[in-house]
């Protein structure tokens, strides 16, 4: 009887060490789904040197919610990964040094946002704001691409609501001379820098959406315009986290909630 209870304990325990790494890798994975963005930068004072331990805190300027909180590393330096694409407010606080907050941080969908943070000496009930911290180059990554954000995507003329139709707009992406009163859901073809359009890998918030039976955009999940918040077309140097094809890497992202009701009308 012992033995047999030792085995059912044993048993019991396998099953729950199971269960516990199963769900870990699980919420790895969901960890890593969504197209989403990043911030990262450097704490320094007004001479230039590192400030280590000040507290990064990031606002969604839309919801008004705080998206995560950190703090700088030995070398002054932070990251933030994982971020829905928008706009960001960084308020970052330091012992000895007055309150900054950097408004209208933007973050696009699979780039790295980076911020320099000047830090004042100074009581910490002051207040500085930095505008255009933000440098508007991709200092992380040589991935070549172009961003639509949703002005583009919902001011654009498009005939039957289909925005795959605007992913030539994108240096290197071209399509075939289409007939729009024809243009059925997702039935477009896209060559990017001269590949096949069976290359082309499409995701949507992060997951993969291509056809079953080849990758093509003839017939992919197709939301409304009005519900996008910007994709982007990566053309060459993405890494193997965001693209299975040597193709065009087509990243779609929906909108999110914001602390105001709103609402869009057409005519079709």
């Amino acid at each position: 009887m012992t033995t047999r209870a030792n085995r059912i304990s044993t048993g019991f325990v396998r099953l729950f060490l199971f269960l516990l790494v199963t769900f870990s890798l699980m919420g790895s994975a969901f960890a890593q789904a969504g197209s989403t963005g990043a911030i990262s930068g450097t704490v320094k004072d007004e001479k230039g040197a590192i400030v280590t331990g000040a507290q990064v805190e990031v606002v969604n300027s839309t919801t008004g919610l705080t998206e995560r909180t950190t703090t700088s590393d030995s070398n002054g330096n932070f990251g933030v990964t994982q971020l829905p694409p928008g706009t960001y407010k960084l308020v970052v606080t330091a012992s000895g040094f007055s309150k900054v907050e950097l408004p209208d941080v933007k973050v696009n969908v699979t780039e790295t946002t980076t911020v320099n943070v000047p830090l004042k000496v100074g009581q910490i009930s002051e207040t500085v704001t930095v505008t255009e911290a933000a440098s508007q180059i991709q200092l992380n990554s040589a991935t070549t691409g172009q961003t639509l954000q949703s002005t583009t995507i919902n001011n654009l003329p498009l005939a039957t609501r289909n925005f795959l139709t605007l992913l030539t707009l994108s240096a290197g992406a071209n399509t075939e001379m289409f007939q729009s009163d024809a243009l059925g859901r997702g039935a477009v073809t896209i060559n990017v820098n001269g590949q096949r359009p069976v290359n082309n890998n499409y995701q949507l918030e992060g997951i993969n959406a291509n056809d079953i039976n080849l990758p093509v955009l003839d017939n992919v999940p197709l939301p409304n315009p009005s519900t996008v918040q910007e994709f982007k077309t990566q053309t060459s140097l993405y890494d193997a986290s965001q693209g299975r094809n040597g193709g065009g890497n087509i990243q779609v992202a929906l909108k999110s909630g914001t602390s105001e009701f709103h609402g869009d009308t057409f005519f079709s």
